[in-house]
């Protein structure tokens, strides 16, 4: 796995909206490309998620685009590490 800057204002934005949804999770600490191409985050708060480089990258480039579906499955994914 390999740590990126690759959409980072993208998983920032995803992250915060998730957070909203689970209040448990932390604040962005860094992200890294998972096996599965996707995005793992880690969190503020020793926990992390995951989310896909579309859901980042579609952030980035019309927030509004992005449903609440998308944000709760992403949320769903929280785990402590």
């Amino acid at each position: 796995m390999t740590k990126t800057e690759e959409y980072k204002n993208g998983v920032i934005g995803v992250t915060n909206l998730a957070r909203a949804i689970e209040p448990e999770i932390g604040y962005y600490q860094e992200h890294i490309i998972n096996e599965s191409f996707g995005f793992s985050v880690r969190l503020s708060d020793n926990g992390a998620i995951s989310m896909s480089r579309e859901i980042a990258q579609d952030f980035e480039a019309m927030p509004n685009s992005i449903t609440q579906d998308r944000i709760e499955k992403v949320a769903k994914t929280y785990r402590k590490i």
